[in-house]
């Protein structure tokens, strides 16, 4: 049986710092998923390309509460496109753009700040938010999603309860890399998992070093792990048999941008090559299969939860590229 892996895209709006300073600052659209400059999108469109070049599909959970500030369109164009492409398109929700609701969210946030972590919701307050995107994919007129992610990769039980009342029965809501949830029979780092009649397959976590006895925890990103990191975790969890593995990324993150408008944008040519090395070694190695999350899989193997490694050796250069990386703002 082959490894699949996963190559997941969030793909949504930015806030743009409209709740820290709302005289100056507004929300972004599609300027900050295509990032375009030029007439060419060095985010989506990049992403979409390399994906394209080597005959792969990515799953791409498409945020949906979005449209309650920028009506249906924008977002309803690119998943659309998406959907139109072969490429799988899910369910993401950010419940921070509930906000935008009061039409004078402005003034509010001097005494009531946003509030984008769905642990915070009651679970009739959950599935309100999924019908919300629920009903937004009809509007669209694309498929239903059958698969959800929240944002931040914040989840409790309460979202998988809400997640069956609504009939989406798989999710990708797990990073304990980027947050552990508070009950610890939701600290899962790999593998494909039954919570609440409801099947998780986490992004896939790893540690790359130990201080003091404690494991220092990172999510499998493009932007966060080098190559040398994706593919050692790739080989450890095909030895251990690892039935999937979940990367995350952002069509942002194959950008860098000097402020919130994404008006002055530069190629992140560290991520684009992490990227690039990626697809080319799943297309070339049989032993591996990208797939896609609303794909029904002919096999599952459940209960799984390896704590994969990658050699310490591998850390300080990735901290010190990322760290440079972030500081150059030049081609």
């Amino acid at each position: 049986m082959k490894t699949r892996v996963h190559i997941t895209v969030d793909t949504e709006f930015n806030i743009a710092g409209a709740f820290s300073d709302a005289v100056n600052c507004r929300p972004v659209g599609p300027q900050s998923v295509y990032c375009r400059t030029n007439e060419q999108s060095h985010g989506l469109g990049y992403l979409l390309d390399t994906l394209n070049r080597f005959g792969h599909k990515g799953t791409f959970f498409v945020e949906a509460l979005n449209t309650i500030y920028f009506g249906d369109e924008p977002m309803g164009g690119i998943a659309k496109s998406l959907h139109a492409s072969g490429h799988d398109v899910q369910l993401h929700l950010h419940p921070c753009w509930t906000y935008f609701r009061h039409e004078d969210w402005a003034s509010r946030l001097q005494v009531e700040r946003p509030n984008d972590n769905i642990c915070r919701r009651t679970e009739d307050e959950i599935v309100e938010l999924i019908q919300h995107g629920l009903a937004a994919f009809s509007r669209w007129g694309i498929p239903a999603p059958t698969v959800l992610r929240t944002g931040g990769l914040k989840v409790n039980e309460a979202v998988y309860r809400a997640m069956g009342r609504c009939g989406l029965l798989r999710a990708s809501n797990v990073g304990v890399g980027i947050y552990r949830p508070d009950d610890s029979s939701l600290q899962l780092y790999a593998g494909n998992h039954d919570v609440e009649h409801v099947l998780e397959t986490p992004v896939t976590t790893y540690t790359d070093f130990t201080v003091w006895r404690r494991r220092h925890l990172k999510c499998l990103t493009l932007t966060g792990s080098s190559w040398p990191e994706i593919r050692t975790v790739l080989l450890q969890a095909r030895r251990s048999g690892l039935s999937d593995v979940v990367l995350l990324t952002h069509p942002f993150e194959f950008v860098k941008h000097r402020d919130r408008t994404y008006e002055k944008l530069f190629p992140d040519r560290i991520n684009r090559e992490r990227l690039l090395r990626l697809c080319d070694y799943l297309a070339g190695n049989a032993e591996f299969e990208v797939a896609t999350m609303g794909a029904p899989a002919p096999t599952l193997r459940k209960g799984q939860n390896p704590l994969l490694r990658t050699p310490v050796r591998y850390a300080l250069p990735r901290m010190v590229a990322n760290a440079v990386n972030h500081a150059v703002m030049r081609f």
